[in-house]
């Protein structure tokens, strides 16, 4: 809202500058040559030659390009997921704690940092840069991970009276230090507001974080983690509503995500697909990771 006033406040001062300046120059504006302005038609014409000197231009966003700008920078919302090595998310029976919310799983990607090389005419570019991912993968049953077995491992949870426990929240969150590698075609060299753009490329990532989460309903009590036949191996109290663990839960500590950006303007829709393994070989189901989403701000 502030925003808002603040572009109102710009727009009045620009046109009442340029009535001011258009008043002491009759021939730019002719009008003012008979005195008076009579009838809709005149006042529009009295409206077009205080905007005479307005620009769109002088706003941020809209000035004209000087060099190639590739569309990297920014901040993206995405919907993520994984799937298996035959493109589908129908997974394997042994690992059914992977099954996912994919509505509730999203990524932010905070991308501060963009490097352009023009390679022609400014149509053609090479595009670099640092970006921060924060990918949420929430899951649809009430298994809990644990972090410290030689391979995944995963058990429901229950309560003291053999109750399954539904959780408010259940996830897996993983962070990643991005550099992207992108090869980028725009129409309009010149003026970001009127072009297309289309790039391609790969996007290398280094994991710099990871944790799950699991929220409770009630905020103290014991549960017990069961396995499939319905045995009990271990219990565990909770202190508060939300449970946050970190560890690496065999996650892949390097990625490489085939990318794909396209749009208009400021507009922009991206989409990811890993060409690498979620988890480390053996240590885990085979599934890769994916993305689509849009870009909120760029710069």
């Amino acid at each position: 809202m502030k925003s808002i006033v603040k572009l109102t406040l710009i727009f009045a001062v620009l046109v009442l500058l340029s009535v001011n300046t258009n008043a002491q120059d009759e021939k730019k504006c002719p009008w003012y040559k008979h005195g008076h302005h009579m009838g809709d038609s005149a006042r529009m014409n009295e409206f077009a030659c205080s905007m005479e000197n307005f620009n769109m231009s002088d706003f941020p966003f809209c000035k004209n390009k000087k060099k190639f700008n590739g569309h990297w920078a920014g901040v993206d919302l995405g919907v993520s997921g994984y799937v298996n090595p035959d493109f589908n998310m129908t997974f394997n029976p042994a690992y059914p704690y992977m099954n996912m919310n994919t509505a509730r799983s999203l990524t932010v990607n905070l991308n501060p940092f963009e490097l352009n090389v023009n390679l022609y005419n400014n149509k053609i570019g090479f595009t670099t840069g640092l970006g921060f991912q924060i990918s949420n993968y929430y899951f649809t049953d009430n298994y809990v991970m644990l972090k410290d077995s030689s391979t995944i491992v995963a058990y429901k949870v229950q309560d003291a009276q053999g109750n399954p426990v539904t959780m408010k929240v259940n996830k897996l969150v993983v962070s990643y230090l991005n550099v992207p590698l992108f090869f980028e075609f725009q129409t309009n060299p010149y003026r970001r507001l009127s072009s297309f753009h289309v790039s391609v490329g790969v996007i290398a990532g280094v994991r710099i974080g990871s944790y799950t989460k699991q929220t409770y309903d009630n905020k103290e009590g014991t549960y017990s983690l069961v396995d499939n036949s319905g045995n009990q191996v271990a219990t565990f109290d909770v202190e508060h509503h939300s449970v946050n663990d970190r560890g690496a839960y065999h996650l892949a500590p390097f990625k490489v995500d085939a990318s794909f950006r396209a749009g208009w303007s400021h507009l922009n829709l991206f989409g990811t697909y890993s060409l690498t393994k979620m988890f480390q070989n053996n240590q885990g189901p085979e599934l890769y990771p994916f993305t689509v989403g849009i870009t909120l701000l760029g710069w």
